[in-house]
């Protein structure tokens, strides 16, 4: 189990899932791509909730690089059902108009991911759905699957295939041209300056099938309530901001304590209703720092146990045994060979 904090993008677990679930369909092993991307099996189980966008960014790197496929995440996006939207996709599928559904996609896109938004607006007599992802290291894979899913999505919505008048993407054409355009079933442009889709605005008024005021109370409410809850920062993520500070990963219980105005007791209390204890918050803390710095060669391991806090390298290494299995050095050496 990881304990997440809560003002560090993430993605849902379900999507994260649904896109490990495609790629099995693709004929890639979850354990495999796991691996690679440096991901423990635990961490991607039912009972976690989310998982951070960096190690969601992992996932897509290893998952391309085994695909050795150019359109992985185009043929990704085309595996992905409502499902993996759940609350997200019960909301607009209540709403009354195109219109409606796609704002609850913008007010509520943080339950599914923290990776990019959606922007919808017009351009002359045409609207225009854009794409922004969240990062600037995202592969062209991120942006094929976001909008062949929302692509797919609204024509669930709707009931209709013709949707799209064009489409803009900012990379290049990969391959396959004639998959592009069977599935958009429009005019692409690549090497463009946005991600984006054209349609007619008319679609915008269109009632949708399966409006029910009702129920797009109920799921609204319930969406409410979650995106509440992930703009929360616990006294978990708290206590996870102060030690991930330059310099303050070794600080003790009652130094991280005076710091939120409170005694050391009275944080121990608070971390115990959570579940958890200040060790194992800190014991986190230096798993995640001591991955990241083994991913540097420049970083000796003897300096890594210094920055880590540990009085001797050997002590490091046994944590780090506890921790993955094997030594720093055998974990640096699996690296490379990968």
């Amino acid at each position: 189990m990881s304990t997440l904090n809560p003002s560090e993008k993430t993605v849902s677990m379900l999507w994260v899932r649904g896109l490990l679930t495609a790629a099995e369909q693709m004929g890639m092993k979850q354990s495999v791509i796991l691996e690679q991307a440096g991901v423990r099996p635990d961490e991607v189980e039912d009972g976690e909730s989310r998982l951070s966008l960096d190690k969601m960014v992992s996932i897509w790197r290893a998952g391309e690089a085994l695909s050795g496929d150019p359109l992985f995440g185009f043929h990704m996006g085309l595996r992905l059902r409502p499902t993996h939207f759940q609350l997200v996709a019960f909301t607009m599928l209540s709403s009354e108009t195109l219109a409606d559904a796609l704002e609850k996609i913008m007010k509520y896109q943080r339950l599914i991911s923290d990776g990019g938004e959606i922007e919808v607006n017009y351009e002359g007599e045409q609207a225009c759905l854009v794409y922004k992802p969240a990062r600037s290291d995202f592969s062209y894979h991120q942006i094929d699957v976001a909008l062949v899913a929302i692509v797919a999505f609204t024509r669930w919505l709707l009931s209709k295939e013709a949707i799209a008048i064009k489409v803009q993407l900012k990379h290049s054409n990969p391959a396959g041209l004639s998959e592009y355009q069977d599935f958009f079933g429009c005019p692409i442009e690549f090497d463009s300056d946005k991600n984006a889709m054209y349609f007619e605005p008319r679609l915008l008024d269109e009632r949708l099938p399966g409006h029910d005021s009702g129920l797009a109370a109920m799921h609204e409410q319930l969406a409410d309530t979650q995106l509440e809850r992930l703009s929360v920062v616990s006294i978990v993520g708290q206590v996870q901001q102060i030690l991930s500070q330059p310099g303050q990963m070794l600080l003790s219980r009652d130094e991280v304590a005076q710091q939120l105005a409170m005694s050391g007791r009275s944080l121990q209390r608070k971390l115990q209703e959570e579940s958890i204890s200040f060790q194992q918050i800190q014991d986190q803390l230096r798993h995640q720092t001591a991955l990241n710095l083994l991913n540097d060669e420049a970083s000796s391991l003897t300096d890594i146990a210094e920055h880590l806090g540990f009085s001797e390298s050997s002590t490091f290494y046994r944590a780090f045994k506890r921790w993955e299995g094997v030594t720093p050095g055998e974990y640096r050496q699996q690296l490379k060979a990968q």
